[in-house]
């Protein structure tokens, strides 16, 4: 038992508990705790860990001025005796000698003295312990380039690149990334894309890369025209650096997207990223993410857009675009010439002038586009512009009329004619309806009949028909329809008779009467042939509405082809005539015809700008999508999440990004893929409970890219947000989420989570009776556990084998039951149960067809024949899977083969190197 009196338990324990706390200036303030209990512990190396463990905290915390205090204590430390710090502790104390430069670098209060100072101790440090100095190297140059001293930079940037990389150097990518800086920064843009991109084909272990290189990178992908690659770079970058604020990685892409026409989605940034303003980790911090926030607010067209800043002693302020752009932009200035009275020179100032002055570069596509430009409002004399907007409705030019209306100002009815103002305010009511909509249509009518205009009353009275009908008043609408009628027939003129009696005609249809619809459709083409025949095309439009709502598509089709071919057909009929045929189209299951007519609708609704287009766009992109064909048509499916975002509402764009996914994930382009979704995610109404499923839609899928991703943290976020929605939903929705989170677990590298997870997946989907998923769960969950608690796999087997139905798929699943099976039994040293499942593997993969699997099971016996002593066995099995092997056969398994083969030979004490078959397999690996 420990004794929690004893001082050096005490100060142990208190390390402990710092060093399992998540990265934060209370962990740093509880390690400072520890550290003094561990000098008063009397301990000789507890305090040297304390020391080590701070500097470390500083790293993580990016507060390299905090270093100052636990370096020198080390110093002090190795001075008396060295032997305080272990073999790796003193490999942690010469890695942290790279960081102090860098924290008195950043920090205007340390002098060029004090800086030249630790690097010529560091460059004594290196050279008495035999390392490389090419840290040095580059942290002079860096200096030199911070103090404008640009031939110095170049001459010690020469030495860095020369110089070759030991174990204490960087790591290779973050090399890199010092050296295409400076290149960048020199303006030698070829050169830096050159240098990067070997280090960019391959892998990176640091957590700071490949995102270092990437957002370094942006200026010289900008300044040469590279598209593309700057796109992928920002996206790429940003993904994977976006929760590492404090390594000044998120005012770079501010400045890209500033520059590259991207304001919106520098703003979604920016919002993400406020605490920068005043939660940066050093002043040289502050003063780059306000120079590169003030260009990005410099290229707003409205400074009065509300921010919510993060303040110092907690709260947010709330304040404007342009007070904080003024804010910043002085703060910037100030700080650097705090620098510059440091350093001597002005080239910090000059520096942030250049970022806050920054000219645009290359217009760079991102995967979300930026809205279009909205429809410029029409500009005339407000009377004459009331009056056309009248005269456009009345010509059934509801697409014109809108922008007409639209561009109305809101207080110009006392300006008008009495009965003018009293149409428009109906028109109003109509095509913008508020939430009180049945109130305000009611009075509009009331106005209109006060005022003598029975003709255009009838007609919004029908109108208030529909409204009462949509709110779900179907025989109350009718009724009031029905009035309108009377009145109608009563007051209005030939074309108000009409459209009162098309009105109702739709309503009586969606009450299955259509005798009566077919009569007053009768009426209303006799009016039209005798005294509006201007309005003939819009009753055979509503004679092949009628005929379609009675399940009469031939006959509907054929007049509506009838209406197109009418030359000089009015917008609004050409509108509704097109809609028609691709909704018959669609009924009838005529894919191309639909496909083709949506997308003649999309054109001819380009033309007029107004909330119709987002509509049309996207029911185009969902039938798109719904036809696996989202892929052929990307280009088609951006510009609709442009429109969406200039015309739509957020739900409307959120559907559009998400179908947007679909064509990226057609070409496996994965980050795009991502962003799209997590614009969606974040337009999504959170509280409307109309927007649930395509909450957990978009959530799903962005949850599973995620983790193809390798984000599987983020991944599991969705998973688990998604678990709050589903509690009612049916058993196969909460499976996939179940399994979605079963599969994180496994990626994170916690199986008994995982294993938890994919068990529960597998009883939903046998309550869903869908027994091959459930089977499939039942497998993961016992594959997650076989290494660590095998004797449970076998359990969890047993139930997966229960779900196994009769019928073509039983072989599949009972032989990768088998598969596992047996390799679960190898785990408990059960060689020869674990032979036979392997060969009873093999028998039915042999009926499958399926060389590479089997190759893969002959392996395995052959590895429990090696178990049980049968070597030569072994050797046999692992020649004769040879002759499976094809052109196409991986590398990995061509190298299992050789692997179990050469141990088989081994054991027999026969030359792997005389054997034909292990020589042909070892030069085919070599190819």
């Amino acid at each position: 038992m420990t004794d929690p009196t004893d001082p050096v338990e005490h100060a142990a324990r208190l390390l402990a508990e710092a060093t399992d706390m998540p990265t934060g200036i209370a962990k740093h303030e509880a390690l400072e705790r520890a550290a003094r209990a561990a000098d008063a512990s009397g301990d000789k190396e507890l305090p040297a860990l304390c020391r080590l463990a701070l500097i470390e905290s500083c790293y993580y915390l990016n507060r390299y001025d905090l270093i100052l205090a636990p370096i020198a204590w080390c110093h002090t430390a190795e001075q008396r005796d060295p032997s305080v710090f272990t073999t790796r502790g003193m490999r942690s104390l010469n890695w942290a000698h790279k960081w102090v430069p860098v924290g008195l670098r950043r920090d205007p209060r340390f002098t060029l003295a004090q800086i030249e100072s630790v690097l010529g101790q560091l460059e004594a440090r290196f050279q008495r312990f035999g390392f490389s100095l090419q840290p040095v190297w580059g942290q002079r140059a860096l200096t030199a380039t911070h103090v404008g001293d640009f031939e110095l930079a170049d001459e010690h940037f020469a030495r860095f690149i020369a110089t070759e990389r030991d174990d204490m150097s960087d790591c290779a990518g973050c090399v890199v990334e010092e050296q295409v800086e400076h290149l960048v920064m020199r303006g030698r843009y070829e050169e830096a894309l050159r240098h990067a991109e070997p280090a960019l084909a391959g892998r990176f272990t640091c957590s700071t890369q490949p995102q270092g290189v990437l957002t370094a990178l942006l200026p010289a992908l900008t300044a040469l025209g590279e598209v593309e690659r700057a796109k992928n770079a920002h996206l790429l970058a940003y993904r994977q650096s976006r929760e590492q604020a404090s390594q000044g990685y998120v005012g770079l892409h501010l400045e890209f997207c500033a520059v590259t026409g991207n304001v919106p989605r520098g703003m979604e940034l920016l919002r993400r990223h406020l605490d920068q303003v005043h939660h940066a980790t050093s002043p040289i911090g502050t003063m780059n993410f306000a120079a590169s926030t003030s260009l990005l607010l410099s290229r707003l067209d409205a400074d009065h857009i509300e921010l919510a800043v993060p303040q110092p002693g907690g709260g947010v302020e709330i304040t404007t675009a342009g007070r904080l752009r003024a804010y910043l932009t002085t703060r910037a200035l100030d700080l650097a010439e705090e620098f510059d009275k440091r350093n001597g020179t002005t080239r910090q100032s000059e520096r942030v002038k250049s970022i806050m002055d920054a000219p645009d570069a290359v217009h760079v596509p991102l995967a979300v586009p930026n809205p279009i430009a909205p429809a410029e409002p029409v500009t005339a004399d407000p009377v004459e512009l009331a009056y056309r907007a009248n005269l456009a409705y009345e010509d059934n030019d509801f697409l014109t009329g809108h922008r007409l209306l639209k561009s109305l100002p809101a207080d110009l009815d006392p300006l008008l004619p009495t009965k003018l103002a009293a149409q428009l305010a109906a028109r109003r009511a109509v095509v913008f309806p508020g939430p009180d909509v049945l109130d305000d249509l009611a009075r509009a009518i009331q106005r209109l009949a006060e005022l003598g205009d029975l003709d255009q009353a009838a007609r919004f009275h029908a109108r208030l028909g529909v409204f009462k009908a949509e709110a779900g008043d179907l025989d109350g609408g009718i009724a009031t329809a029905e009035q309108a009628l009377a009145q109608a027939d009563a007051h209005a003129s030939p074309t108000g008779r009409i459209l009162v009696r098309l009105i109702l005609c739709e309503l009586l249809d969606n009450r299955h009467e259509h005798a009566h619809a077919t009569r007053l459709l009768a009426e209303a083409g006799e009016l039209a042939g005798e005294t509006a025949s201007e309005r003939a095309a819009s009753v055979r439009l509503e004679q092949g509405d009628h005929a379609a709502r009675q399940g009469h598509f031939d006959d509907a089709a054929a007049i509506i082809d009838e209406v197109l071919a009418v030359p000089g057909l009015r917008p609004g009929d050409r509108f509704h005539a097109l809609s028609a045929r691709m909704s018959i189209a669609e009924i009838r299951g005529e894919v191309d015809l639909a496909l083709r007519t949506s997308g003649e609708l999309a054109e001819f609704v380009r033309g007029f700008p107004g909330p119709w287009q987002p509509a049309v766009l996207l029911h185009r992109a969902s039938m798109v999508d719904n036809m696996d064909r989202a892929g052929e048509y990307l280009r088609e499916l951006v510009d609709t999440v442009a429109v969406c975002r200039t015309e739509g509402t957020p739900l409307e764009i959120a559907q559009a990004c998400f179908v947007l996914s679909s064509g990226y994930l057609a070409h496996d382009r994965l980050v795009e893929a991502a962003e799209a979704l997590e614009e969606a995610l974040r337009l999504l109404p959170q509280e409307d409970e109309t927007a649930l499923e395509a909450t957990l839609r978009i959530r799903y899928r962005l949850g599973s890219v995620c983790a193809e991703l390798g984000e599987h943290a983020q991944g599991r976020r969705h998973f688990q947000a998604m678990l709050e929605l589903v509690g009612n939903a049916p058993a196969a929705s909460q499976a996939m989420v179940w399994a979605g989170l079963g599969a994180t677990g496994q990626a994170l590298d916690e199986p008994a989570e995982a294993e938890r997870c994919h068990r529960r997946a597998a009883e939903l989907w046998a309550e869903a009776e869908l027994p091959v998923e459930s089977f499939r769960a039942w497998i993961k969950a016992a594959a997650v556990i076989a290494d660590e608690n095998p004797e449970m796999a076998l359990e969890t087997l047993a139930r997966a084998e229960t779900q196994i139905p009769d019928g073509d798929v039983a072989d599949r699943l009972t032989a990768e039951l088998l598969e596992l099976r047996g390799y679960t039994y190898t785990q408990m040293a059960r060689h020869a149960e674990a032979l036979a499942d392997n060969l009873r593997a093999v028998d039915l993969v042999v009926e499958l067809g399926e060389p590479d699997w089997q190759i893969f099971l002959m392996v395995r016996a052959a590895r429990s024949h090696l178990a049980m002593g049968a070597a030569e066995t072994a050797e046999q099995l692992a020649k004769d899977s040879v002759e499976l092997l094809g052109d196409e056969t991986p590398p990995s398994i061509v190298a299992r083969i050789l692997d179990v083969l050469s141990r088989a030979l081994e054991t027999q004490s026969k030359p792997v190197s005389q054997d034909g078959t292990a020589r042909m397999l070892s030069a085919r690996l070599r190819s």
